[in-house]
């Protein structure tokens, strides 16, 4: 959805010297979705750490999950 389409559907105010915009919370949660998966696949680490897990080829049974979760 693209800023403008935002907009129209929106309401934008000014509360104090900053503005404010009120958005439906199933936006709100889709937005912010998509910025922690931009900040996610822009993190090195982060990508180091999936593409090592990806390498592996160790297998676990659920109990071994629950027990490494502490389930």
């Amino acid at each position: 959805m693209t800023l403008s389409k935002l907009l129209e559907k929106n309401t934008v105010e000014r509360i104090g010297k900053k503005p404010v915009v009120v958005l439906p919370l199933k936006i709100w949660e889709e937005i912010h979705d998509r910025l922690e998966d931009s900040l996610m696949a822009e993190s090195k680490p982060l990508r180091k750490r999936i593409a090592k897990a990806r390498k592996e080829k160790k297998l676990y049974s659920s109990r071994e999950v629950k027990k490494l979760l502490r389930i």
